[in-house]
């Protein structure tokens, strides 16, 4: 049975470690600069209105939510999520193993599963801070440069998106972790799949034509899931009307049931985070250290 004490244990282990690592605050560094320099820089230089075309179209009194949702979970700006969310990640289980370090973990009473469930925990926790930090800062910037933001009770749900996006990498960079010895070999690959996924979409959109492109992609997905699930609850029976942006281009608006959207996003959910996370599980449980 799973130890909460043994659990929590490991989580603190690994945020003690996320702590010491120079890259953690490199990357976090980076990464709060560019929400500001998008939030307030942007649109100080290049003027308010221009900033809110160019970003996925957003009235100015919600130019927060554009700065969280166009700028950093967005495919074209995808690697925001990749950066914090992979590359923190990647030394979990990987350089563990490739260092040996794992070895006095595993010496310990302790069950592989409160070790993979420990690191989870922690990565969960450190990537809700860190999203809840990029949608504070998003919306005191925003405040600042182009003044009178709205809809502040949309805080919880732009921050869930955040920590959605980060947490799909961070689920990729553990299951590819369990398996290889190398922390650089699974940056190697997540960057792989990122540029590989954007390649592959690029092509399609020159094949078919960038709007019929548009109407291909997935309308709903894993970030979506607290907006269209908490709609589920209040009217089963209704409609949600999405529509996709990609910086100045919209497609048509879709008009599906909620109960659809529902199905796309758990299907997001279970393929994008869950299916790793499991996965990557039941590798962990048979991986050998050495010594």
């Amino acid at each position: 049975m799973l130890s909460l004490g043994r659990t929590w244990a490991i989580a603190r282990y690994e945020l003690t470690w996320d702590l010491r690592r120079k890259r953690t605050y490199l990357l976090l560094g980076i990464f709060l600069f560019m929400a500001f320099a998008i939030g307030y820089a942007v649109p100080v230089l290049v003027g308010k209105s221009a900033a809110i075309s160019a970003y996925g179209n957003f009235a100015g009194d919600i130019w927060w939510v554009s700065v969280v949702e166009s700028v950093f979970i967005a495919f074209i700006s995808g690697l925001f999520p990749l950066l914090i969310g992979g590359f923190i990640s990647t030394d979990s289980f990987a350089s563990e193993f490739d260092k040996n370090t794992i070895v006095p973990i595993l010496s310990q009473p302790v069950r592989r599963l409160e070790v993979y469930s420990g690191k989870l925990l922690e990565k969960f926790f450190l990537m809700l801070t860190i999203s809840i930090a990029l949608t504070a800062l998003a919306f005191v910037t925003a405040e600042a440069s182009v003044g009178g933001q709205v809809h502040l009770d949309w805080f919880p749900w732009v921050a869930l998106i955040a920590l959605g996006a980060f947490m799909e990498y961070t689920s990729l960079a553990f299951f590819f972790g369990s398996f290889l010895r190398s922390g650089s070999m699974v940056l190697g690959i997540l960057l792989a799949v990122f540029f590989g996924v954007a390649i592959g979409v690029g092509a399609l959109a020159l094949k078919v034509g960038l709007q019929e492109w548009m109407n291909l992609l997935p309308i709903v997905n894993v970030i979506d899931l607290v907006y269209v699930g908490t709609s589920y609850i209040v009217s089963p029976s209704g409609n949600i009307t999405l529509q996709s942006n990609m910086v100045t281009l919209q497609s048509q608006p879709n008009i599906v049931t909620l109960v659809s959207a529902l199905q796309y996003a758990l299907a997001g959910l279970t393929i994008n985070l869950v299916a790793p996370l499991v996965a990557g599980y039941f590798l962990f449980r048979r991986a050998e250290a050495r010594g």
